[in-house]
C-alpha cells in the first residue's frame, strides 16, 4: 500500500505492537467447470502469494506509514513460522520478539481467488489460550518494551496469545503511564478491554457483544455509547463495511462513508484502520482527519 506525502508526521510515533501473527497464503486461479467426481467447481491454479497476516498486517500498515514498531507475537516451531521470520526480512524489519511455542502450528489462512472474489478460505491453527509460562515471558517483555511509547496496539485475533491476565497488564499498566491503548477485538467478551482508550470492532462484533441489530448512523451511536458505558472505554470505532467508519465517543460521533467504489473483499482493510487511527492518536490530529485518512488507507486496500 503507499502513502501519500498526508503521513510523513508518523515517522516518529513510537507504537508497541502485541498479537496474533499469521501467515496469509493467496492462491489465484480460475474455474472453468464442475469436476465429474462431485457438484464442486474445479480451481485451475495460476500463482499464489503470502503475507503477513492477522496482527502482521497491522504491522505491514505501521511500517508503511513510517512509524517506530516493537512487536511481540507467538509462532509454532514449524515451516509457516520460518516463512514468517522471512517475510520480517523482506519487509527489513528486525524489532520483533516471538515466542515459539513447539506444541502449536503457526496460525495459516489459505484463500482460493476466483475474478478478485474469495470461494473458499482454509484455516490450520491452535487457538488454545497460551500457557502461563509463555504469559510470563510475554508480560515481561510487554514490560520492558511498553516504557516511551506514544501509543499501544492490542491485535488480538482470538488465537490464544491475548488471555485475560495478558490484556488486563497490558491497558493497567499503559494506563498507569498515561500511554492510550488502542484495541481490534476477536473475542466477544469485551470486558478483557476494559479501561482501554479506544475499541475498534466491526458491525458483527459489536452487534453481539451489545446483542443490538444497527444499520443507521443514529442507532451505531447507542451501539458505541452502550460498549463505552458497560467497559468504561473512552472511544469506540465501529467498522461497518461497504457503510463506513462511525467513531462514538460520550458526548461526541463522527460518521465517515467508505471511499472504495465497489467492496468485493475487506479482508486487511480493518487492520489498515486500525493502523491509520493508531498512529493519528498521539499526534492529535482531528478526528475528522483520521477518518478521513483511515478510509481513504482502507479503499486502497479493498481495491487491491
Amino acid at each position: 500500500m503507499k502513502i501519500d506525502n498526508t503521513f510523513n508526521l508518523f515517522k516518529k510515533t513510537k507504537v508497541l505492537l502485541i498479537g496474533d501473527i499469521m501467515l496469509d497464503q493467496y492462491v489465484f486461479g480460475k474455474v472453468n467447470r464442475i469436476s465429474p467426481e462431485a457438484p464442486v467447481p474445479i480451481f485451475l491454479y495460476n500463482k499464489s502469494k503470502e503475507m503477513l497476516g492477522g496482527s502482521g498486517n497491522v504491522l505491514s500498515n505501521l511500517v508503511a506509514l513510517g512509524t517506530n514498531i516493537f512487536y511481540l507475537s507467538l509462532i509454532g516451531n514449524d515451516r509457516n513460522g520460518v516463512k514468517i521470520k522471512k517475510l520480517l526480512k523482506n519487509l527489513n524489519f528486525k524489532n520483533y520478539f516471538f515466542l515459539q511455542d513447539s506444541s502449536r502450528k503457526t496460525t495459516i489462512k489459505t484463500r482460493y481467488i476466483v475474478n478478485s472474489q474469495q470461494i473458499i478460505r482454509i484455516d490450520q491453527e491452535n487457538s488454545e489460550n497460551i500457557l502461563k509460562i509463555l504469559e510470563d515471558k510475554l508480560i515481561e517483555k510487554i514490560d520492558i518494551h511498553i516504557k516511551n511509547k506514544d501509543v499501544v496496539i492490542i491485535s488480538d485475533y482470538n488465537k490464544g496469545l491475548i488471555t485475560r491476565r495478558v490484556s488486563k497488564y497490558i491497558i493497567s499498566k499503559a494506563n498507569s503511564l498515561k500511554t492510550p491503548v488502542v484495541v481490534d477485538p476477536k473475542k466477544k467478551d469485551f470486558s478483557l478491554y476494559r479501561n482501554a482508550y479506544l475499541i475498534t470492532p466491526n458491525q458483527l462484533e459489536a452487534s453481539e457483544v451489545t446483542n443490538m441489530k444497527f444499520n443507521n448512523n443514529s442507532e451505531t451511536e447507542v451501539c458505541g455509547k452502550k460498549i463505552i458505558k458497560k467497559y468504561n472505554i473512552k472511544k469506540v470505532l465501529i467498522t461497518r463495511g461497504d457503510k463506513g467508519l462511525s467513531l462514538i465517543g460520550k458526548r461526541m460521533s463522527i460518521h465517515s462513508p467508505t471511499t472504495a467504489k465497489e467492496v468485493y473483499d475487506v479482508s486487511g482493510a480493518g487492520d489498515t484502520v486500525l493502523a491509520v487511527v493508531a498512529s493519528c492518536l498521539p499526534n492529535k490530529i482531528e478526528e475528522k482527519t483520521v477518518l478521513s485518512l483511515a478510509n481513504k488507507a482502507a479503499g486502497k486496500v479493498i481495491a487491491k
